[in-house]
C-alpha cells in the first residue's frame, strides 16, 4: 500500500505544497518521515527536514468534496419510534441556530435528501396526470365544463386525506403520494360514471338536470358504496400496521382510507351540485 505525505514550505515570498507517494511500510516513525527525499540538486539530496518541521498535529483522515466544494458529513440517525420529518425539522432547526461563517452552507442529505427529491418527483408525476386526464376528459365529453366538475370536486378527497392522517397521528410522506393517486383516480372513476350517466338520461329520456343527476346518483350509490368498502378493507391491514415492515406503508394506507370515505360524499353529492351549476349550459333538452 502506498502513502501520501502532504507538507508546506515557504521559499521567499512564495508557499509550496508538496505531496509525495511512498509506500506505508517505510512510514513507521517520525525519522522515516523526515528523511524522505524530495529533490537531489547539485548531487545533493533535499529531504524533508530541510525544507519543513515536522510535527504531530490533528486533522481529517479525508477530505470528501462534491462539486469541487469540500464537505463536512455529520450523521444522525433517528432513535425509537422518531419519524423521519420530524427529525429532519429538527435538525434543520439546530443547523439554522448554529453561527454561519461566510462561504459555509447546511444542506441535508441521506434520507432526507432522498424524500425531498421523490416528492418533488411525485409532484411532477401527479401534474401531468392531472393533465393528461383533464385532457382525456374534455374530449371524452366534448366540452370543458364536465371535467371542471370534476376536478373541482377532487381538493376535497384530498381534505379526507389530510384529516385521516391528523387523526391517526401520522405524517405525510412520499408513501402518501400513492394514496393520493388511489384516491384522485377513484373520484375521476366515479365522476366520469354519474356524469356520463346523467347526460345520457338528459339526451335520450329529456330529463332536466336536476332530475337527471338525482337518477343518476341514485343508480350509482350502490356499485359506489360496495367498490369503496372494499378498498377500504384492503387498506386496513397496512393502516393497522399488522405486516413485517409496515411502517413505510402504513401513511399510505391511512390517507386513502380517508380520502376514500370523504370521496363517497364528494362523488354523490357535491358533484351533483356543481353539475347543477355548470350543465344546463352544456346541454339543451330534446
Amino acid at each position: 500500500m502506498t502513502g501520501l505525505v502532504a507538507t508546506e514550505y515557504r521559499e521567499g515570498s512564495e508557499y509550496y505544497d508538496i505531496r509525495v507517494m511512498v509506500p506505508e511500510v517505510k512510514m513507521s516513525s517520525r525519522e522515516d518521515l523526515a528523511s524522505l527525499v524530495l529533490d537531489v540538486q547539485n548531487g545533493r539530496p533535499i529531504y524533508v527536514r530541510d525544507v519543513a518541521d515536522i510535527r504531530r498535529s490533528v486533522g481529517p483522515v479525508e477530505i470528501t468534496r462534491e462539486n469541487q466544494v469540500k464537505q463536512i458529513i455529520v450523521r444522525a440517525d433517528p432513535a425509537g419510534a422518531v419519524k423521519v420529518s420530524h427529525a429532519v425539522a429538527r435538525a434543520q432547526e439546530l443547523a439554522a441556530a448554529l453561527p454561519r461563517p461566510a462561504g459555509l452552507s447546511f444542506a441535508m442529505g441521506g434520507q432526507a435528501q432522498m424524500m425531498a427529491e421523490n416528492q418533488q418527483t411525485m409532484g411532477l408525476i401527479l401534474g401531468f396526470a392531472a393533465f393528461l386526464a383533464f385532457a382525456v376528459l374534455a374530449i371524452q365529453f366534448e366540452n370543458f365544463r364536465l371535467p371542471l366538475v370534476i376536478f373541482l370536486s377532487l381538493p376535497f378527497c384530498l381534505i379526507g386525506m389530510a384529516f385521516g392522517l391528523t387523526l391517526a397521528g401520522q405524517a405525510f410522506g412520499v408513501t402518501v403520494a400513492i394514496g393520493v393517486f388511489i384516491v384522485i383516480s377513484a373520484g375521476v372513476n366515479d365522476g366520469v360514471l354519474l356524469l356520463d350517466l346523467a347526460e345520457e338520461l338528459r339526451r335520450q329520456n329529456g330529463l332536466s338536470s336536476l332530475q337527471a343527476v338525482l337518477q343518476a346518483a341514485q343508480t350509482r350509490l350502490r356499485p359506489r358504496v360496495m367498490t369503496t368498502l372494499s378498498t377500504i378493507a384492503g387498506f386496513i391491514p397496512l393502516a393497522l400496521n399488522l405486516g413485517e415492515g409496515g411502517d413505510l406503508l402504513q401513511p399510505m394506507a391511512v390517507a386513502a382510507i380517508g380520502g376514500l370515505v370523504l370521496e363517497i360524499a364528494v362523488a354523490l353529492f357535491l358533484m351533483p351540485v356543481l353539475y347543477l351549476l355548470f350543465a344546463p349550459k352544456t346541454l339543451k333538452v330534446n
